[in-house]
């Protein structure tokens, strides 16, 4: 009955143009069949469009959900390239697994469940896992880069799903030099397989966001952190293999790396609300794939690899805010000019290879902004000053090492973030390879650096840490654990550093971020473990000890580390909520609690960061879905403007 269903769908002509799609508020995008036909890649700047670039047909609902599902419901364009055929399960698999001749079947089921699960997302599809949702989706064979793959759209919506169909736990081989034919599903509109190299694949990706064009790029784990379970060589090559395309593609996108399988070791930090959703997509996939080998701490958690933290904003020396992003692995700036309007953006000097997208700034003595990151290439942290306050950057970076150099495990060191002492000079700090806290500093004000880590102790750390300055001149630095969160002092301003001490009765989901009550005790915000929702732990004194348990503040839900400022004397925080957009709490007053949460809209990608510049204006940051920079600003703490978009 499966095949027979399979032949009622329609097959197009290589040459002719999908039934055009309408992004939400945005102009039309028609995709050619051949990928390379006149007017099919409409501009970046005619609205926004995901990509998701993964390996097997339930990855992207696995560890990229809610992100996905909300950019769905939100009617956002969307395409997914399958890189595998992922034949080596789906339905019928109980005793022929591993059967040459199931593949086709196999591969077509896994298909199926991919198509249900979308049909789900995007509120086409009915409520039984197991009826195939095909009548809402039309196939195609398509040629890219001289390839034949599978296109399935989605009658009426903006969304398509790409099947390369390379083989299932043989992707590893085709990224260390070989090659592999395609399977062809049961059924396919295909003529025949394909054979593909490494660069193949990367060629096939790159033409695919060519054609499409998209502002936002989410892929696997290139690199999984190797204190934690393994993971699938598959997730690892298709992440490298989108990475390499993205680069080549040269595009403005904005990339985003998900976890994989790991994530179950590290604390749920979804809503129940929300995993309760995830998994009922995940079980219109698994209608199709009875494979058994679904974790439920999958459904309950969704972790980025790398993140971006909120700390991507500074003040020029004169007030002016000023943030950088890192696009396809390369750095850009906006600035804000004197007259309030914005410049940029400007891509910044060749970092020497892709970077994080965590980047971190800080002011020097003399009033000179340095950002630094972490480079994916080598694994080494660099830096990058301006040559003049509120002027000039240099055009070479300076590379800071890796404090793991050596040791093997250096490619599991995490970015940076930095922090200055009383007396002006620069503090770097990073999670370590071995999962404690490194530092590096400055030997003077605005000098050089010290090139020899110092290994601060610290075990579990969870990437990023967050560093401050406190109210008696001393800078702290707190990284979060799967357990908790550890505090590092100096004993004395500008002097050194003792710890780590455990911050009582933190049981974190996300980093903490640091922020300063107006009587210079640090207030430290994070998520709770198994709700998602907002906890404070604040200092009693200023450079003192801590609240014995943290305060709930409650929140919107969401993932990840908050971004905090302080207007006023007053604390203001905001996270990235559960529906994709920015809301924000402030303390009712100077050193008090907080009140309620207010949704500011928006729908923002991973991290919003917020800076309050030399006029008293507090700007929030945040990346949209298409890509572009967006901010609103206001002189109180509880009421902004509009939001508004930085040129793309």
């Amino acid at each position: 009955m499966a095949i027979g269903r399979r032949q009622l769908l329609t097959t197009v002509a290589l040459t002719a143009l999908a039934a055009p799609v309408l992004a939400k508020g945005a102009a039309t995008r028609a995709v050619a069949a051949t990928g390379t036909a006149p007017g099919a890649a409409l501009a970046a700047d005619s609205g926004p469009l995901f990509m998701q670039v993964v390996a097997h047909e339930d990855d992207d609902i696995l560890f990229m959900n809610p992100d996905l599902s909300n950019a769905l419901a939100d009617g956002t364009p969307s395409v997914t390239v399958f890189v595998t055929a992922g034949n080596a399960t789906g339905d019928p698999c109980a005793t022929v697994c591993w059967d040459a001749a199931g593949e086709p079947l196999r591969t077509w089921n896994r298909q199926m469940g991919a198509v249900n699960a979308y049909s789900r997302m995007t509120g086409v599809g009915d409520t039984d896992p197991a009826t195939d949702e095909v009548g809402h989706w039309t196939a195609e064979a398509w040629t890219v880069a001289g390839k034949q793959v599978e296109r399935y759209v989605l009658k009426g919506r903006p969304v398509h799903l790409i099947f390369l169909n390379l083989h299932d736990a043989g992707l590893g081989g085709v990224l260390a030099g070989g090659s592999d034919t395609t399977v062809v599903p049961v059924g396919s509109p295909l003529p025949g397989p394909s054979t593909y190299t490494a660069a193949d694949v990367v060629e096939v990706l790159r033409q695919l966001m060519v054609t499409y064009r998209p502002t936002v790029l989410r892929a696997q784990d290139e690199l999984p952190d190797s204190r934690y379970s393994g993971d699938h060589s598959d997730h690892v090559a298709a992440a490298t293999f989108a990475g390499r395309a993205a680069l080549l593609y040269g595009g403005p996108l904005i990339q985003v790396n998900y976890r994989d399988y790991n994530i179950g070791d590290s604390p749920v930090n979804l809503d129940p609300a929300t995993a309760g959703a995830k998994g009922v997509v995940v079980s219109e996939y698994a209608g199709h794939d009875h494979s058994g080998n679904y974790s439920d701490a999958w459904f309950s958690r969704m972790y980025y690899r790398w993140s971006r933290g909120t700390s991507w904003a500074g003040l020029n020396q004169d007030g002016r805010p000023q943030v950088f992003v890192v696009r396809a692995g390369a750095p850009y700036t906006y600035w804000r000019n004197s007259d309030g309007s914005w410049g940029g953006p400007v891509r910044m000097a060749d970092p020497g290879g892709r970077l994080a997208p965590g980047i971190a700034v800080g002011t020097n003595a003399d009033g000179r902004l340095e950002v630094f990151a972490r480079r994916l290439t080598d694994h080494h942290i660099i830096s990058l000053p301006q040559g003049v306050p509120n002027g000039w950057w240099w055009n070479g970076w300076a590379d800071h090492g890796n404090p793991n150099t050596g040791l093997g495990n250096e490619d599991q060191v995490g970015v940076p973030v930095v922090a200055s002492a009383q007396d002006g000079h620069l503090e770097l700090f990073v999670k370590n390879g071995g999962g404690g806290l490194s530092s590096i500093r400055q030997t003077t004000p605005g000098g050089v650096w010290t090139t020899t880590w110092a290994d601060l102790g610290g075990t579990d750390l969870q990437d990023p840490v967050t560093a401050i300055r406190n109210g008696v001149g001393a800078i702290e630095v707190f990284a979060g654990t799967r357990t908790g969160v550890l505090g590092w002092w100096q004993s004395a301003p500008n002097g050194s550093f003792g710890g780590p001490g455990p911050i009582p009765g933190a049981r974190p989901a996300s980093p903490p971020k640091a922020a300063l009550d107006q009587d210079g005790r640090i207030e430290l915000a994070y998520r709770e473990a198994g709700s998602g929702a907002m906890l404070v732990s604040y200092q009693t004194s200023p450079g003192g000890s801590w609240s014995q348990s943290p305060a709930p503040l409650g929140g919107h839900g969401g993932v990840g580390e908050p971004a905090a400022a302080t207007l006023g004397g007053r604390v203001v925080l905001f996270e990235r909520n559960r529906g994709g957009g920015v809301s924000s709490t402030a303390q009712n007053a100077p050193n008090s609690g907080y009140g309620a949460w207010q949704d500011l809209g928006g729908t923002v990608l991973d991290y919003p960061t917020a800076i309050v510049d030399g006029g008293g204006v507090l700007h929030v940051f945040a990346i949209g879905a298409d890509g572009r920079v967006r901010y609103r600003a206001g002189t109180s703490a509880t009421t902004f403007g509009d939001w508004q978009d930085l040129p793309l």
